[in-house]
This record gives C-alpha cells, sequence and structure tokens, in this order.
C-alpha cells in the first residue's frame, strides 16, 4: 500500500510540475484579476508575466525537478522545487489572502507534497547537514 501510495504522490507531484512548463509554452491564458484575491496579488503576477524571465527560469526548473524525479533523484527534484514552492507559499500567504483560499489550494497540495518527499529522503541530507571537515 505504501508503495501504491507513493506512486500516487509522485503522479500528482509531476502534474503540479507540468503546469508552469505549459505556461511557459502559451498553452493557458494570460492570468486575469478574478483569479486573485488581491489587486497586489494580481499585480505581482502580472509583473512577473511581463518580464517573461520567472516564466522560463521556473519552467527550467520544473524539467529538471521532473526528470530527476523519474530517474530515481527524489531527493534532488525536492531540494529543487524547494525554493519554488517556498516562493508559492508565501505568494498566496502574504499577497493573496492565506493559504486557506481557494486559489491557494494547489500551492497547499504542493506543499503537502514537497514536504512529503523531502521527508522521505531525509536520510540523504545528511552529508550536506554535517560540518564541513577540514
Amino acid at each position: 500500500m505504501k508503495k501504491y501510495l507513493h506512486i500516487a504522490a509522485k503522479i500528482i507531484f509531476s502534474l503540479i510540475l507540468l503546469l508552469p512548463i505549459l505556461g511557459a509554452t502559451g498553452v493557458f491564458p494570460d492570468a486575469t484579476r478574478n483569479l486573485y484575491n488581491t489587486d497586489r496579488a494580481f499585480a505581482f503576477i502580472q509583473m512577473l508575466t511581463d518580464t517573461g524571465y520567472i516564466t522560463y527560469m521556473m519552467a527550467v526548473v520544473h524539467i529538471l525537478a521532473l526528470i530527476a524525479l523519474w530517474t530515481r533523484r527524489e531527493a534532488l527534484a525536492a531540494l529543487l522545487e524547494l525554493p519554488i514552492m517556498l516562493n508559492v507559499v508565501a505568494f498566496h500567504l502574504v499577497l493573496d489572502g492565506g493559504l486557506l483560499t481557494a486559489g491557494a489550494s494547489l500551492a497547499d497540495l504542493m506543499l503537502l507534497l514537497n514536504l512529503y518527499f523531502l521527508w522521505v529522503n531525509r536520510e540523504k541530507y545528511a552529508v550536506l547537514l554535517r560540518p564541513a571537515t577540514m
């Protein structure tokens, strides 16, 4: 049963990671004000969209994380996604009305899945957290 839950978590996480990749290719329409709870949140997203830089950088990181996730490098995938996930959660928490809003549900799921993969692979991070010896 645990194996099937793990596979389901990988599939759901992969689908979430595909969204920014599809967004960078123009599959989704531009964001509109009604998708956000505050004007500040929409203005922030508009600024990011107008520059285009973040959209493509996130797509590249998500592609790398997807490759890592499905080539038995889940620990790497979770670390690659950690800064993006923290920024998405912070955006909803600070600018978009909180983590319990409808718009934050995907961010909440991303947070839970990333925390799951970080926890499952916690032993692999021990070497990163040890002080360097000279």
